[in-house]
């Protein structure tokens, strides 16, 4: 028999509760154990309220028992979660103790369900209710205490374990609070030794499985005290929300029949929302799905967007995927033009059709005006219903500015407080309109894109840099070539004089007495003489041509390329500034045979021209300190073809690089030379940059101090 107590109805509200959160648990994480000491919970919660409706011993006993065989079993239950959750499962030791437990559960089990030498039922103010019986109980109250610490023990441990990332320690520490607010519940044992108050720890014990289970059904931990303080929220406004009703009915109408539905009512009315939100979520599942697909391309799009260098093809693949991602009509990009001083049409793409696009956007137009004072997207059909609305005549020019670009959504691309480009994006194909969603992924993408952009013409401008720091070494070393320019440059002008100056006396001397024969004689001296001019002249053009040829910034592109010749024009360029005949050049190739690279002819001419420039100093370098009878610097030249490369090594028998100097010589203005004059310190940061970063080649550099050095060139070998 039973009767209706208002005692009894937190009981199964709560009962419910967990009830519905160990289902959900059980459905997200159906790896984890926890939900079978939630199951336990619920057979003490229910158990209990069924105790306080029973109106006499012999009907509260089962429930007595029912509910007392939940709480033994909470504890092993529990202690086989946390050694699955830090992967101790696999310890010998602990899959003993771990069943060792369980063995001692099913004989308190034993103890609870066949005999009542564990717990009764006793009679209290607010219903049935366990009363523990010496000396068994206490003995089970040790039994479970021992457990339970042992449970805690092993997480406080775990947080000073480097096995475990900082992620799963801050898990840890959650489980950790969860078992601290759980054991406050225990304060239910108390009534169980005649103590005359409310068992009240349901509440506590009914906060800390909230705490976990909200944690795990949502897949993360959040933070401690965020879920601890929304758990304790729930529980107090509910109370407030559902209490109200019952106590207001209650003292109105009494004790009746209608506390029943009431408590049902209340039931379903915690369980209802998490329903709705369940189906809710599943619905828009379905009907988003093609947007979610969508979303999550424009969101990998995104994260790999810093990694395009090239301003141009980076344009060109935001357009690209907005057009196939989204399934749009077109989409443009227009980035700011420094020297123009408004948006330039940066990139476009269109599925189909001819159209003509607005080439730029001025600088003054009105929709950069508010986009600098707003910052957010603009959808056209919610700007088009505001103008109409508010009559305002800027809203109406930048309708009619956004209907001239031809878009329905046009999002700005800010770095920092400045506006860099305006992405303009066509209507979708479906012909459905942008969602608040797609603004919220197209902010994300827009803060990406500002990055990648941002990253982009920094490169630009250290290309643009590094160019400049090439002009700046080329130019260095025409400096230092100057004596041996002007002295070549001067012979050819001595020699055109002393030529002009033998003709012009040939024909004084002879003016007067010119016979046939003289006069062909003569004839004979000029010819010889404008011969000698016309070598002088081919002689200076040369020089000219090769300084020309050394200085440009070599932008005739890649073909293939003889290395010979280029070895050649290097030669010829840097008679002028080194002394060739105290160098000894060794040519170890074959030229009929050997393979062509694929390069720019210039550049490497640049390239050579420093090997063999820094391999003479070297080596004059090593013949002045050292002193060495019979030294002579020599310079080797091999060219062989390996695998589908062209290695190509100068090597020179001079001073060599010091071992602590070795990680430096590639970086700018770093120089080994005897004076700053004669090294700038840019030829081996240059040979770098044109070999690996143009060539798509390789450099690498062996060296013995006091030896010499070897300059190992790979580079691609030229097909077809």
């Amino acid at each position: 028999m039973y009767y209706f107590n208002l005692f009894a109805l937190p009981n199964f509200i709560l009962s419910a509760w967990i009830l519905f959160i160990s289902i959900l648990v059980l459905l997200k994480k159906s790896k984890t154990l926890v939900y079978l000491a939630y199951f336990c919970t619920i057979a003490w919660f229910f158990g209990c309220g069924m105790a306080f409706l029973s109106v006499d011993y012999l009907t509260a006993l089962p429930w007595i028992k029912f509910l007392f065989s939940g709480i033994i079993l909470i504890c092993p239950s529990l202690y086989h979660f946390i050694l699955q959750f830090l992967g101790l499962l696999k310890l010998r030791k602990e899959q003993i103790r771990l069943l060792i437990s369980y063995l001692v559960s099913f004989v308190f089990l034993y103890f609870t369900i066949f005999t009542n030498l564990l717990v009764y039922p006793q009679k209290c103010w607010w219903g049935y209710y366990p009363h523990a019986v010496l000396p068994l109980h206490p003995i089970f109250l040790v039994w479970f205490g021992i457990v339970y610490f042992h449970s805690v023990r092993l997480l406080f441990v775990s947080l000073y374990k480097a096995e475990y990332s900082s992620r799963q320690k801050l898990q840890i520490r959650y489980f950790l609070i969860t078992y601290i607010v759980t054991i406050l519940g225990g304060i239910d044992f108390i009534p169980d030794y005649g103590f005359s108050f409310y068992p009240f720890g349901l509440f506590l014990t009914t906060i800390g499985i909230s705490i976990t289970a909200y944690g795990i059904a949502r897949h993360r931990l959040l933070d401690i005290n965020v879920a601890l303080t929304r758990a304790s929220i729930f529980i107090f406004v509910y109370t407030l929300v559902l209490g109200i009703p019952f106590f207001v009915g209650l003292k109105m109408l009494g004790f009746g029949i209608w506390l029943f539905p009431i408590a049902l009512m209340g039931v379903f009315a915690t369980v209802g929302p998490f329903i709705y939100f369940y189906f809710q979520r599943q619905a828009e599942d379905r009907l988003l799905q093609e947007q979610r697909r969508y979303q999550a391309t424009l969101r990998q799009a995104s994260a790999g967007m810093g990694k395009i260098k090239d301003l141009k093809k980076l344009l060109n693949m935001i357009v690209y995927v907005l057009t196939h991602a989204i399934q749009i009509e077109h989409a443009l990009v227009y980035i700011y033009n420094e020297n123009q001083k408004k948006y330039v049409l940066g990139a476009l793409k269109r599925k189909a059709g001819q159209s003509d696009f607005v080439d730029s956007i001025e600088m003054n137009s009105l929709i950069v005006d508010y986009f600098l004072e707003n910052r957010n997207p603009i959808i056209y059909e919610e700007i088009k219903q505001k103008a109409l609305d508010y009559k305002d005549p800027k809203l109406i020019h930048i309708k009619e500015i956004i209907l001239t670009l031809m878009g329905a959504l046009v999002v700005p691309i800010f770095i920092d407080q400045n506006l860099t480009a305006i992405i303009v994006m066509g209507k979708k194909e479906s012909g459905s309109l942008y969602s608040e969603d797609d603004l919220s992924v197209f902010s994300i993408l827009a803060n990406q894109t500002a990055l990648a952009i941002e990253n982009a013409i920094f490169y630009e401008q250290m290309k643009l840099t590094h160019e400049q720091l090439f002009q700046a070494e080329k130019m260095a070393t025409i400096g230092t070539m100057a004596d041996g320019l002007s002295h070549q440059i001067n012979n050819r002008f001595h020699a055109l004089g002393f030529i002009a100056g033998d003709a012009i006396d040939t024909i004084q001397m002879n003016q007067k007495e010119l016979s046939q024969d003289k006069m062909k004689e003569v004839l004979k001296e000029l010819e010889r003489a404008f011969i000698r001019v016309q070598e002088n002249v081919v002689q200076g053009g040369e020089i000219v041509q090769g300084l020309l040829r050394y200085t440009r910034k070599g932008d005739a592109g890649f073909t293939a390329v003889d290395v010979d010749a280029v070895l050649k024009s290097a030669l010829e360029m840097v008679q002028f500034k080194i002394k060739m005949h105290e160098l000894k050049i060794v040519r170890e190739y074959d030229v009929t045979t050997m393979p062509k690279v694929k390069g720019n002819f210039t550049q490497l001419q640049e390239v050579f021209f420093n090997l063999i420039d820094n391999g003479y100093d070297a080596m004059m370098q090593r013949k002045k300190e050292k002193q060495e009878p019979g030294f002579q610097p020599t310079l080797i030249v091999r060219v062989f073809k390996q695998d589908n490369l062209v290695q190509i090594i100068f090597e020179d028998n001079g001073m060599g690089v010091k071992d602590e100097d070795t990680h430096k010589l590639f970086t700018p203005f770093f120089t080994t030379k005897l004076s700053s004059k004669k090294g700038t310190g840019l030829g081996l940061y240059v040979i770098k940059k044109i070999v690996e970063d143009n060539h798509q080649g390789q450099v690498e550099m062996v060296s013995k101090y006091m030896q010499g050095t070897q300059m190992k060139l790979r580079l691609p070998i030229a097909i077809g």
